[in-house]
């Protein structure tokens, strides 16, 4: 019986973590049986690698500042399980999500006695949960960030014609065990949500996935924009001060300033934008630059290399795969040229940390330390000290939790707390507590 918001969350965490199935078969049920909410809404659908949720909330504040009410589905969390739901007032309250999950429990308990192998997985309850709460609370415009890959992912349920455009903003290893052990098998999962009549939108790929999606939108016949080819974004980014940039496309905005720090999300502004054209254009208006700059000027995204305190400077940064940890090294160079970076790092075992490691340690001023953790029900963190151990370099050491390494650190050299999302979660709040 669910009768308060924790009894909520706890029905849905309580659901089984993996079920990854060639097959829609529990969510197409759970959603019948709730009326189909899901064919009430329009959607733009956006996956990758990296960057998806950083161009899904980018591409959100673009389109509110049109005047458009939208929606803004993402994950993991960083702070609170509710972030994953957003409108234009913000995250879904306690309250509508304990009456909308005491209507989807007994439907998924009823599931769980008639589907073999039981009813829905956790993904698919929330993925339930957001598509009921757009239909009950409607918004002109669902930014959808896919789960992981695309093809089988539960939000690729949604059929062509709710789609207005999609999306691949990268493409690299990560979740292989899933979506395959070669970036062609993973972009062809990502390809998965491209829809005949649907105009796509791609970041920069590799060459192995730009073949990929090249097939892909040559078969379905796809209006496409290459980032790079069809639109273009110039700029660096800064850590001391705004960051400006040139956009490039059917429209021409020059230095727009965008709030989030990282020369890769420059790419993603740029993706956010040429979305934002495709849509307006849609419904028949325009993208000007004044909506533009209000919406980039303010964007804020949790973890994404977010400095939350100055002095002592402390940068947060959920570079959760090597992908991301190759970017955050380019931005530790880029920013911090010289001056010696104390980077605190702490992952889950099902990662590959040993080369997310020899990336940050290859970097001369990098101070490394390896922490452990307590990490989520059924998944592991690493041994601080076997890793360690295994690695052998004179710049990294081992600490049994982030707090030890963080007190050992100079308040007069740059700390930067990386890895997985999990874990700088579990930093970032505690952090962000004692600071206020």
């Amino acid at each position: 019986m669910i009768e308060t918001y924790a009894d909520a969350l706890a029905f849905i965490h309580g659901r089984h973590k993996w079920k990854k199935t060639a097959s829609f078969e529990r969510i197409e049920l759970l959603l019948a049986r709730l009326g189909n909410p899901h064919l009430q809404s329009k959607y733009v659908h956006i996956t990758g690698t990296n960057g998806k949720g950083s161009t899904s909330k980018m591409l959100a504040q673009i389109l509110r500042a049109t005047g458009l009410s939208v929606g803004l589905f993402t994950s993991p969390f960083i702070m609170r399980f509710n972030e994953r739901i957003q409108d234009d007032a913000g995250e879904i309250s306690d309250e509508r999500l304990l009456q909308l999950m005491q209507e989807i429990a007994p439907v998924v308990e009823q599931l769980d006695i008639t589907l073999d192998g039981g009813g829905p997985t956790e993904f698919e309850t929330l993925t339930a949960l957001m598509f009921l709460y757009f239909a009950r609370f409607p918004v002109d415009i669902v930014v959808l960030e896919v789960g992981i890959g695309g093809s089988w992912d539960t939000t690729n349920i949604v059929p062509a014609q709710q789609k207005l455009a999609t999306a691949v903003t990268s493409v690299s290893y990560d979740h292989m065990a899933v979506l395959g052990d070669t970036l062609a098998k993973i972009a062809e999962q990502k390809a998965g949500i491209l829809r005949a009549g649907v105009p796509v939108v791609f970041g920069k790929l590799p060459a192995e996935a730009t073949s990929v999606m090249a097939l892909n939108v040559e078969r379905l016949g796809l209006q496409a924009s290459w980032l790079g080819q069809d639109f273009s974004v110039h700029g660096s980014s800064s850590l001391d001060s705004q960051t400006y940039f040139d956009f490039d496309s059917v429209h021409t905005f020059e230095q727009v300033p965008l709030n989030l720090r990282g020369q890769y999300q420059l790419g993603n502004a740029g993706v956010a934008l040429r979305l934002a054209e495709i849509v307006l254009d849609k419904l028949g208006r325009s993208l000007i630059r004044q909506d533009v700059v209000e919406a980039l000027a303010t964007v804020t995204w949790p973890a994404r290399f977010e400095m939350i305190s100055s002095t002592p400077e402390v940068i947060i940064d959920g570079a959760h795969n090597v992908a991301g940890v190759t970017l955050l090294g380019q931005t530790i160079r880029q920013y911090f040229p010289q001056q010696q970076v104390n980077v605190i790092f702490g992952a889950l075992t099902d990662k590959n940390y040993i080369e997310m490691l020899e990336i940050l340690a290859s970097i001369p001023n990098v101070k490394l330390t390896v922490a452990g953790f307590q990490a989520p029900t059924a998944r592991q963190a690493i041994d601080p000290s076997a890793v360690v151990a295994s690695i052998s370099r004179t710049n990294v050491s081992a600490a049994p939790n982030w707090q030890v390494a963080f007190a050992k650190l100079s308040s007069e050299q740059p700390i930067i707390i990386t890895g997985s999302l999990y874990f700088v979660a579990e930093v970032r709040a505690r952090l962000l507590t004692q600071m206020n």
